[in-house]
């Protein structure tokens, strides 16, 4: 089967571009597949971080063409043309921030005047984004009626979708792992890292503030008058006002207890942040879901996650991590102490609960339901 994956993708950095990778690395096996990538994917005032590419050397981009500029509509026609001289059976479009519905609706509507056959499925990673606009219901408007059928991964993604476009076709699937070469043992990735026998806490991706970073720095205070030996190590961009993380930090912590890494870290080095920690955290304020969650698990690491709609059914309570109380420094901080505290086989619960995060079901699910279609 012939398939496009319109999307952002390397040289673009981030969880999406990462995964969009990885799907079609899985596709391939069976398929003939290209990706429809970004020339322009927002102009750079609208940007937050410092840099939106990473180094492409170590993907292979044979088959990954930048033509999508989202600030140029004549770019819109040229995908279009591009994407109909292939002929494909399928395309899947990447969704999560509506900002891209006007490119994207363009681009699709040229597509099924020339290809009516053809099969859209959207793999929504957000639908109404963290950050909301006023004019994010009319964008989506604008691309969902030209969707044959959707992805959610995620209850709070259904629900999105459900209230948009009631009638929709979709399928849940869990957001899938890409296993990962285990390049470091926590020997190695500690003795790199200059990490002695500390308990290491680790908060990793973009900062912002839905993540909400500043509940675990609050939860240090108590965290210090309880647990011995630790380190919280946060690693991430900051896409909002760093100072604001600082003065948090200076006020919450003492003796260095908790490292910033405040960049992008390259996904050549993840693992050995991962391989260092003892656990994860994320104490997030909304999600539609997560990408660190099953990046954790493909590292065998258990998490502390906020209890919300979203991401708890990610998590095993006590079996492949915890839950805590939404904003609630005093309960993460509890959990935390109760983390250390237990004696439960995380690693071995983690390996069975993860077998329904492989990119083989992901696939597999996304192909049967284009095929119900």
């Amino acid at each position: 089967m012939k398939i496009c994956i319109l999307s952002v993708a390397p040289p673009y950095r981030g969880g999406i571009a990462e995964q969009t990778h990885y799907m079609s690395l899985n596709l391939e096996k069976h398929n003939d597949v290209d990706i429809i990538n970004f020339k322009r994917q927002y102009p750079n005032f609208l940007f937050p971080g410092k840099t939106q590419y990473e180094d492409s050397s170590k993907y292979n981009l044979d088959n990954n063409y930048r033509l999508i500029d989202t600030m140029n509509p004549l770019s819109w026609g040229r995908t279009a043309k591009f994407i109909i001289s292939k002929s494909p059976d399928l395309i899947i479009l990447r969704f999560w921030n509506p900002f891209f519905s006007i490119s994207y609706s363009a681009i699709i509507k040229k597509i099924k005047r020339a290809l009516p056959a053809i099969k859209i499925i959207a793999v929504c990673d957000n639908i109404i984004p963290h950050e909301r606009n006023p004019f994010d219901r009319q964008l989506i408007n604008l691309l969902f009626p030209k969707i044959d059928g959707f992805i959610v991964m995620s209850s709070q993604v259904e629900d999105e979708l459900m209230d948009i476009q009631p009638n929709a076709k979709y399928r849940k699937l869990f957001h899938p792992i890409a296993f990962k070469e285990q390049t470091y043992n926590k020997k190695t990735a500690r003795n790199k890292l200059k990490i002695n026998n500390e308990k290491v806490i680790l908060f990793f991706g973009f900062i912002r503030s839905y993540k909400g970073l500043d509940t675990l720095i609050r939860a240090n205070k108590e965290l210090s008058d309880n647990l011995r030996d630790y380190k919280i190590i946060i690693c991430g961009e900051s896409y909002e006002n760093k100072d604001k993380y600082i003065d948090m930090i200076s006020k919450f912590s003492s003796n260095n207890q908790i490292e910033w890494i405040n960049k992008y870290i390259p996904q050549d080095i993840v693992s050995m942040y991962f391989a260092a920690s003892d656990v994860v955290v994320l104490p997030y304020r909304s999600a539609s879901q997560s990408g660190v969650i099953p990046l954790s698990y493909s590292y065998e690491r258990p998490v502390i996650v906020s209890n919300i709609v979203g991401i708890s059914q990610m998590v095993e309570d006590k079996r492949t991590g915890f839950l805590f109380d939404k904003n609630n420094h005093h309960d993460l901080s509890e959990k935390i102490i109760e983390f250390f505290d237990s004696n439960n086989d995380f690693k071995n619960n983690i390996i069975q609960f993860r077998e329904q995060f492989s990119w083989e079901y992901f696939i597999k699910g996304i192909l049967d339901f284009h095929e119900s279609l």
